[in-house]
């Protein structure tokens, strides 16, 4: 997307792979022109969702069975329908950039502070998430007689991000992202091939594979992983402001949802068919060893470094706006730092007053990862590094992890908070039938998210217990045994 023409009201979202220079929210009237059409953002979207939630699919048809392939329409079909319903209230607030703005409108300060602390959460965790996925990764890429330790490969990513994320300008690193995009798709064609030329001919499926209680949390974990690979929704708005036609943006999103389901429920299927219910978490890591699964995982490794360094680039951004406007950053010293007054994104609601340089730098607050002080830039961003290390490495349980996110960031996001704004702002001009599936959606999205939380709390402690990570198999013995004298771990 050309982005030399963007009106400059960079925003704190989490758009995780084409917000900052990619998608811009917001164009005024002389840089209409260069918005872009229904097709290109489904590209931008596609490069937004389809991550590693794709990778997890042959494990979740292993817990849940061949009727997984239900849950994948059913999620299919209710991404294509919060399209609709974000574009709805996208139209009916003018001046959105940020899902915040529909919460304020629809709620006021408590549905935007609701908006923000999800997103900030779900910015906060993707990063431990995506620093774990690239150090599993570049272990995988090893032969496994010399295959270094997880911290240790942990800490070369954690090098290699303080040092690439010093790159502000998400424009600067765009090879970096297109390669990664490209290595993904290198990876599913080799593990396409290895899982339908080297099939275990003892692979155990089965249509239902949730058969008693030792079942109930895998399966469960499985269906928040399946969440995940199919969330975005948290980007939405943003990506409607890079548009010239935003009514358009459900076609983008239906089309997007098509490809991902297929693709999901392909290499779901063909996982499933291959290994059976011996598949673990990433299907990569269950390749038997050869220098094609070697070539996969450093492939991936590719793709999780880029997904990464973006995900740092603007959670490390939001990070810093968000103590300006608290005061802990001296605006001052922002500005002495960088050498002239940052845009104020306060006032990127006015499209024509977001070019006036004067207008929108009265409160100092940057609106730009280029804006930012170097010296800030690089201490908070070494920060998110070196947490998303310590985390990542303590709790090196993909799966696990990504269900804890998605219970609690994505399906508020994706389902309930969309449903509870849109009675709020259009209650009254929607049919009866569609209010009522909006007032389902709300408690079975709280139920939904309970009832993953708790699944996923149990599958991390079971997984602590097994001595995984720095220490943490002592740690967790207490909890295990709470847990198993209670019948929730095994």
């Amino acid at each position: 997307l050309d982005t030399n023409n963007v009106a400059p009201e960079r925003q704190e979202s989490s758009l995780s792979q084409c917000q900052l220079e990619e998608v811009p929210p917001v164009y005024t009237d002389k840089a209409h022109k260069h918005s872009v059409g229904w097709g290109a953002v489904t590209t931008a979207l596609l490069s937004l969702q389809l991550g590693w939630g794709l990778w997890l699919f042959p494990s979740d048809y292993a817990r849940i069975g061949w009727y997984a392939t239900g849950v994948l329409v059913a999620l299919a079909l209710l991404t294509a329908y919060s399209g609709t319903l974000f574009t709805r209230l996208y139209l009916v607030t003018p001046g959105a950039v940020l899902f915040s703005d529909v919460g304020k409108k629809a709620a006021g300060k408590t549905g935007a502070m609701i908006v923000s602390v999800i997103i900030y959460s779900l910015d906060a965790t993707r990063c431990v998430i995506l620093h774990l996925a690239a150090t599993q990764s570049l272990r995988h890429a090893f032969p496994e007689e010399t295959r270094p330790p997880l911290w240790l490969c942990g800490f070369a990513v954690l090098v290699l991000g303080c040092i690439l994320v010093q790159v502000r300008s998400m424009a600067e690193m765009s090879w970096v992202f297109m390669t990664g995009t490209g290595s993904q798709l290198v990876a599913v064609a080799i593990v396409v091939y290895e899982l339908v030329t080297n099939p275990d001919p003892n692979a155990r499926t089965t249509n239902w594979a949730v058969q008693g209680a030792a079942t109930y949390v895998p399966a469960a974990v499985a269906l928040m992983n399946m969440i995940f690979a199919f969330g975005g929704q948290f980007a939405f708005t943003e990506i409607m402001g890079s548009m010239r036609t935003p009514a358009h943006f459900p076609r983008a999103v239906s089309v997007c949802t098509v490809i991902m389901g297929a693709l999901y429920g392909g290499l779901g299927v063909i996982g499933y068919w291959s290994r059976g219910d011996e598949v673990r978490e990433i299907v990569i890591f269950s390749l038997p060893e050869s220098p094609r699964a070697r070539l996969a995982a450093g492939c991936i490794l590719v793709q999780a470094i880029a997904q990464y360094l973006i995900n740092v680039n603007v959670w490390t951004h939001n990070l810093l706006v968000l103590l300006a406007r608290q005061g802990i950053i001296r605006k001052r010293t922002l500005n002495n730092c960088v050498g002239h007054a940052p845009h104020d994104h306060e006032h990127a609601h006015d499209a024509e007053s977001a070019h006036d340089h004067a207008h929108d730098a009265h409160d100092g607050v940057p609106t730009k990862s280029t804006d930012h002080c170097k010296w800030w830039w690089a201490g908070t961003s070494c920060f998110v590094v070196i947490y998303s290390y310590g985390i990542s490495i303590s709790l090196p349980f993909f799966s696990t992890l990504v269900g804890l996110v998605t219970a609690c960031t994505y399906l508020v996001c994706a389902y309930l908070l969309p449903a509870w704004f849109t009675l709020k702002l259009l209650g009254s001009s929607i049919h009866w039938s569609e209010k009522g599936l909006l007032y389902s959606l709300i408690p079975l999205s709280v139920i939904v998210s309970g009832i993953g939380l708790w699944a996923s709390i149990v599958s991390l402690i079971n997984n602590m217990g097994s001595g995984e990570g720095w220490g943490v198999n002592q740690a967790a013995q207490p909890l295990l045994a709470l847990a198993r004298a209670s019948g929730m771990a095994v």
